[in-house]
């Protein structure tokens, strides 16, 4: 005989329609995804806007600086000897160095042989039968100390070293990978020498320096000109944050 379960059995079984797993998992997956999406955003955001902000201090204080010089205001600096119709445009600090060599060093072997000099006295010489091999050739730090960018030249002013490079000998200019180390060819010299700067300095240095030379060929308002126009147009390239994904 036949027995109904559900009258004897006073709990009911209850199953979740097996469907619904899946759609659930879906949904916690996409607003994973969403949330790993708007992090990575966000942080993509806040790099450009601080390389962007960065850019427009930079500018803006070449701004300043070059309309100081238009109005004949300059850095309180009464230690250079200005030549006519000079005047300082920026000071800083760093490092001078120049071309060099590292010490020279001895290679090879060495020997040596006993030299009577009276009687139960011997004296022992030594002789050399290896080569002196030169100095690696490089750039060797000499000094540090002021820096000086004026309209006419760029000045290095320390306790041992004091150095110019006046734009009209002025070569090349290059810098390093880390964007802090500066050479600079000159054609009354055969060594090349530059400046490092510190991080902070460098970038500084690096536009105030290009903008100075412009200023050298082209004069300072074309160069208060052509810095109005970088800062327009960079405040139309300011960084948005933009988020595809939403989350639940």
């Amino acid at each position: 005989m036949a027995t109904d379960l559900s009258k004897e059995c006073p709990y009911q079984i209850h199953t979740r329609p097996r469907h619904n797993r899946p759609v659930a998992l879906s949904s916690f997956f996409a607003n994973l995804k969403a949330k790993r999406a708007a992090k990575k955003a966000e942080q993509n955001y806040q790099q450009q806007l601080t390389q962007w902000e960065q850019e427009e201090q930079i500018l803006s204080s070449a701004l300043t600086l070059f309309k100081n010089a238009a109005e004949g205001k300059e850095p309180n600096d009464q230690s250079l000897v200005q030549k006519d119709g000079e005047f300082v445009i920026w000071t800083g600090n760093a490092i001078f160095h120049e071309a060099g060599r590292t010490p020279s060093r001895y290679s090879g072997r060495s020997a040596g042989r006993p030299v009577p000099i009276v009687a139960g006295i011997r004296v022992r010489v030594r002789s050399h039968g290896g080569t002196l091999r030169p100095g690696e050739a490089m750039q060797v730090d000499k000094d540090q100390g002021f820096v000086k960018l004026t309209n006419q030249r760029l000045i290095f002013a320390g306790s041992l070293e004091t150095t110019e490079w006046a734009f009209a000998k002025i070569l090349s200019v290059a810098k390093d990978e880390t964007g802090n180390d500066f050479l600079i060819g000159v054609s009354n010299r055969k060594k090349t020498s530059g400046l490092r700067f510190s991080k902070a300095d460098a970038q500084l240095f690096a536009r105030i320096f290009a903008m100075t030379l412009y200023s050298y060929e082209e004069g300072i308002p074309a160069t208060i000109n052509a810095i109005d126009k970088e800062l327009l147009q960079l405040k139309t390239e300011k960084p948005v944050l933009a988020i595809e994904s939403k989350t639940e």
